[in-house]
C-alpha cells in the first residue's frame, strides 16, 4: 500500500483501540442492544440524508449491518458485561485477522504463505493460554463470545469486499465508503430496536433523551462517527482496494492502543499468564504479517 493508505490504516486502528474506553463507559449507562442501536442510528443520521444508496442489493447491506452491529458489537458488549477486560478484549478480537484471511482464501482464492500458517498456529496457542485463565476466572463464556465477535467482524469484512466485487462485475461505480456505512447502519437499526425492546429493561432506548449527559453524548459520538463512519467506512474501502492479507494485519495496532487506553482509564492489569498469552498472540501475528513483508522487501532489493 502507498504511505498515505498505510498511515490511514494505522490511524483507524488507533481510533478503534481508544474506543474500548468509550464502549466500557457507555455500557455503564446503556445495555448492549440499546448502546449498539444508538451507535448505528447516529452513524446513519444525518449522513444518510446526504449520500445516495450504494448500488448493492438490500440483502447484502442488511447482512453487513447485522454482522457488525449484532454479531460483532453487541456480542462484545455482552462479553464486557460478563467481566471480560476491555484491554484484553482488544487483543483477542484481533483473531479477525486470521478469520478474514481464511475467508478470503476460501472464497476468493487469495494465497496464504507458510509464515501465515505458522503465525496462525502460534497465535492460537497464545489464545489457548488466555482462554485457560478466563475459564479459571469464571468468564470462559465471555472469551468464546469475543472469538465469535472476531469471526463476525471477519465475515463483515468479506461481505464488504463481495459488495465491491459485485458492483464492479456489473459495471457500476466503486462503492463509496460513506454511502456503504450510512446505509448498512440504517439496515442495522430496526432489528437492534426490536431486540432491545424485547429483551432489555423498559425505557433503555430513551435513556440518552430522558437522562442526557455530556459524557454519554461524547462517547456515543466517538463510537458512531470516529469508530463507525470514519473507521469502518475507510477500512471497508481499503479492503476493496487491496488483498485482505495486506489490510487486516494493521488491526494488530488495535490491542496496543486498546490496552494502553484501558490501563490508563480504568487501571486494568493482566496476570503474568495473561501477559505471556498476549505476547504469544502478538508474536504469532508478527510472524504472519510482519515477516512476510520484510522478506518480500529484502528479495526486491
Amino acid at each position: 500500500m502507498p504511505p498515505r493508505h498505510t498511515l490511514l490504516a494505522l490511524a483507524i486502528a488507533t481510533i478503534w483501540g481508544l474506543t474500548f474506553v468509550s464502549i466500557k463507559i457507555g455500557l455503564q449507562t446503556l445495555p448492549p442492544f440499546a448502546l449498539s442501536g444508538w451507535r448505528f442510528f447516529l452513524a446513519a443520521v444525518p449522513l444518510v440524508f446526504f449520500v445516495g444508496r450504494p448500488q448493492a442489493p438490500w440483502s447484502w447491506l442488511l447482512l453487513y449491518g447485522l454482522l457488525i452491529a449484532i454479531g460483532q458489537f453487541v456480542v462484545l458488549f455482552i462479553a464486557l458485561n460478563l467481566g471480560f477486560p476491555a484491554g484484553l478484549m482488544s487483543l483477542v478480537v484481533q483473531m479477525q485477522v486470521f478469520f478474514t484471511i481464511g475467508l478470503a482464501m476460501f472464497l476468493y482464492r487469495e494465497t496464504v504463505n507458510r509464515l501465515q500458517w505458522w503465525g496462525a498456529l502460534i497465535a492460537t496457542l497464545g489464545l489457548a493460554v488466555i482462554g485457560a485463565t478466563k475459564l479459571q476466572g469464571g468468564v470462559g463464556v465471555a472469551f468464546f463470545l469475543v472469538l465469535f465477535a472476531a469471526f463476525c467482524w471477519a465475515a463483515g469484512n468479506t461481505v464488504a469486499k463481495h459488495v465491491a466485487k459485485l458492483a464492479a462485475s456489473k459495471g457500476d461505480a466503486k462503492i463509496n465508503p460513506m454511502n456503504f456505512i450510512a446505509w448498512t447502519s440504517v439496515a442495522a437499526v430496526p432489528p437492534l430496536i426490536v431486540i432491545s425492546l424485547a429483551m432489555e429493561p423498559a425505557g433503555s432506548l430513551l435513556i440518552p433523551i430522558i437522562h442526557p449527559s455530556w459524557a454519554l453524548c461524547f462517547h456515543l459520538c466517538v463510537l458512531a462517527y470516529a469508530a463507525q463512519v470514519f473507521g469502518y467506512g475507510l477500512w471497508s474501502n481499503l479492503l476493496t482496494r487491496y488483498p485482505a492479507s495486506a489490510v487486516s494485519p494493521f488491526a494488530l495496532w488495535v490491542p496496543v492502543a486498546g490496552m494502553s487506553a484501558t490501563a490508563w482509564a480504568f487501571g486494568e492489569t493482566l496476570s503474568a499468564l495473561q501477559i505471556v498469552g498476549a505476547l504469544i498472540v502478538m508474536a504469532g501475528l508478527a510472524v504472519a504479517v510482519v515477516l512476510p513483508g520484510l522478506l518480500a522487501r529484502n528479495t526486491t532489493r
